[in-house]
């Protein structure tokens, strides 16, 4: 799971850049609510599974993606 994060990270980087970035490193380890919600329908569609009720699942993956995004800044 958090390679997945870490991948959605990546394209989420190049798509927005760092300006984006330090926006969101403040919250961290949380996400605003609608981005959270975009992180885990890209993660099902890549996953081709539901992560609703898998909360650990969520969590790591959540992980993966900031780990990524901090290694960056």
């Amino acid at each position: 799971m958090r390679s997945v994060g870490a991948q959605i990270a990546a394209a989420w980087l190049a798509e927005r850049g760092r300006d984006r970035l330090a926006e969101l490193l403040p919250g961290a380890p949380y996400l605003p609510g609608s981005f959270d919600q975009d992180l885990l329908v890209e993660a099902e569609r890549l996953l081709s599974r539901s992560l609703r009720g898998h909360a650990a699942l969520r969590r790591s993956l959540r992980d993966g993606f900031w780990q990524h995004l901090k290694a960056q800044y």
